[in-house]
């Protein structure tokens, strides 16, 4: 047997069971990883042990790389100006207060203010990482606090640099730049004009050449390519890295293949995401905790108790209300990655020692693992003492996408219409970019994408829709669809058919809203659909009459296709 097979199964079992263990306890598989990794790792005895851990740890990192890529695909520039007033009261506000208090606290326990500074800055750092896949699990991204906690994110990362440059000064290390602040101001503006150059005119003109030559390996390929130039870019002008990708993503949120870029690194992300947990877990040195377990504990007792206490009283401040303000604390008290990097430079810079350094990586890594205990902690406390008391009032989410379009022809594009008309939240997907870019030429919320992925489908949020529209000409390709959307027992699928076979073809299968291709036939759908959501039968009848008035007014081809008819949609 080859030698690496024996340790390569054992490191699985090792993985796996971890993971089905501290799932089973209601831990998450986040702590399940950090534990395998311990088990693992070259301080702990045990069956095989990995050695070169600053290697994991840099390839894992791109995996944060990619997990901010992908929240910024799902945040459109308008959005995060919205949340500048949280990013600045609470997000910045928490650093700056955070570093204030361990400044006061160092003092007490014979640290210079300078040291404690320097601690209070590395521990307001919060996990994006541990945080944003918590809530992913959860499906609580979107959630009030969700989106809370995630303002609060961005401002920790924006306060990064300020940071690596603020902790050699208090060190008392001469700058090497006369004009630092300045230098590195005009290397992020650089750098932020290079990605929106690039995520706005460059990647998508590749993407474009991609999709219509049929080429999906070009189009991943391009993809990675660009989030590497720019992770390079942002290195290279001192910014974080994360916060680069998150830019990329966010100038691409309004993208015509904004989902099948997020399908492309979806894999990827969950992989390294998994690897970063796995190389956190084995640098941690179990020696240390046993020998300073009392100062550990008291360090991270004051870590908890002072960023809860903090981020509650500033979202107070902010108006988000208690219960966002304890579930955001008891989310965000932990220390994030980040705190890694800034401890090194903290300890290059003498601002701290080696064994500083290294109880500070422990209270780090403790932190995240129990961050899924305090984050149920807090949900508890909300629901057990304030949910009665105190209501949130945008505590009911809103359906982002009531009805799915599928094929974005004539007939799609008029159902799109109708939902526009009517006020029905929708998203549209086609796989011929024609069609898509027809779509947004109307103003309509169209999508590059093949619903017959899972991925795709599952960035429809199919099972939170409540209906769907299928348009397609290829009968096998309708008929398939159309029956890979029946395991969606909630949905009501509504479909446009070429012939009467098709058609009974499709009720006999569920499909009980189906009908010819012609405009009257899909307007008497469009109909159906109106009154299935709630809609009067007179109002849906007045709302298709104005329709169908429009549409004899124009009489022209503004709903038709370049390529009418040739709808492959399948890759």
């Amino acid at each position: 047997m080859d030698t690496y097979l024996l340790p390569a199964i054992t490191a699985l079992s090792i993985i796996t069971l971890s993971i089905i263990f501290f799932s089973r306890i209601g831990m998450g598989t986040i702590v399940g990883f950090i534990v395998a990794g311990i088990l693992l790792g070259p301080n702990t005895p045990g069956p095989i042990a990995a050695t070169n851990i600053e290697a994991i740890q840099s390839i894992a990192d791109f995996g944060v790389v990619l997990f901010l890529f992908t929240l910024g695909l799902e945040m459109k520039p308008k959005q995060l100006w919205n949340m500048k007033k949280s990013i600045a009261i609470q997000g910045i506000g928490q650093v700056l207060i955070t570093s204030v208090i361990f400044s006061f606290l160092g003092t007490l326990v014979g640290l210079t203010w300078e040291v404690g500074f320097v601690i209070g800055a590395i521990f307001s750092q919060s996990s994006t990482a541990v945080v944003m896949t918590l809530l992913e699990e959860k499906r609580q991204l979107n959630s009030p606090h969700g989106k809370n906690i995630f303002s609060n994110l961005m401002a920790q990362d924006m306060s990064i640099v300020p940071i690596m440059a603020l902790i050699p000064m208090l060190a008392h290390q001469q700058n090497t730049h006369d004009h630092s602040l300045l230098y590195s101001a005009l290397m992020a503006i650089g750098l932020l004009v290079t990605i929106f150059i690039i995520a706005r005119y460059i990647l998508p003109f590749c993407l474009k050449i991609c999709v219509f030559n049929d080429n999906k390996e070009g189009f991943s390929l391009c993809l990675y390519m660009t989030i590497f130039i720019t992770v390079w870019l942002s290195t290279t002008a001192g910014m974080s890295e994360t916060l680069g990708a998150f830019v990329l993503g966010m100038l691409l949120s309004t993208s015509d293949f904004k989902f099948m870029l997020e399908e492309v690194v979806s894999p990827f992300k969950k992989v390294l995401m998994s690897l970063f947990f796995l190389a956190v877990g084995m640098s941690i040195q179990p020696n240390i905790i046993v020998d300073d377990l009392g100062y550990i504990l008291l360090w991270l007792s004051a870590v908890l108790i002072v960023k809860t206490l903090v981020f509650i009283v500033l979202a107070v401040i902010d108006g988000k209300g208690l219960p966002i303000g304890i579930k955001t604390g008891f989310a965000l008290n932990q220390v994030g990655e980040f705190a890694f990097v800034l401890l090194g430079i903290a300890t290059t810079s003498g601002a701290l020692d080696t064994h500083s350094a290294a109880v500070g990586f422990i209270i780090i890594s403790i932190s995240m693992i129990i961050t899924p205990l305090m984050n149920s902690l807090g949900n508890k406390l909300v629901k057990r003492y304030l949910s009665s008391t105190i209501t949130d009032a945008n505590s009911t989410p809103i359906l982002d996408n009531e009805l799915i379009i599928i094929g974005l022809d004539e007939v799609g594009r008029l159902i799109a219409l109708l939902a526009e008309h009517a006020g029905i939240s929708y998203t549209a997907f086609d796989n011929d970019y024609e069609c898509v870019k027809r779509g947004k030429s109307l103003g309509l919320n169209a999508h590059y994408g093949d619903i017959l992925n899972r991925g795709i489908q599952d960035k429809a949020r199919l099972t939170e829709a409540k209906a769907a529209f299928i348009s397609v000409t290829n009968s096998s390709l309708l008929k398939e669809i159309a029956l890979k959307l029946t395991q969606y027992e909630h949905l009501d699928i509504y479909a446009r058919t070429n012939t009467r076979e098709d058609e009974l073809f499709l009720k006999q299968n569920g499909i009980k809203y189906a009908g010819s291709v012609y405009i009257e036939s899909t307007l008497q759908r469009g109909k159906e659909l109106l009154v299935n959501f709630g809609f009067s039968e007179q109002d849906s009848t007045t709302l298709i009459n104005k329709i169908h008035e429009d549409m004899k007014q124009k009489n022209d081809d503004s709903l038709k296709c370049p390529k009418e008819g040739t709808n492959k949609f399948q890759m």
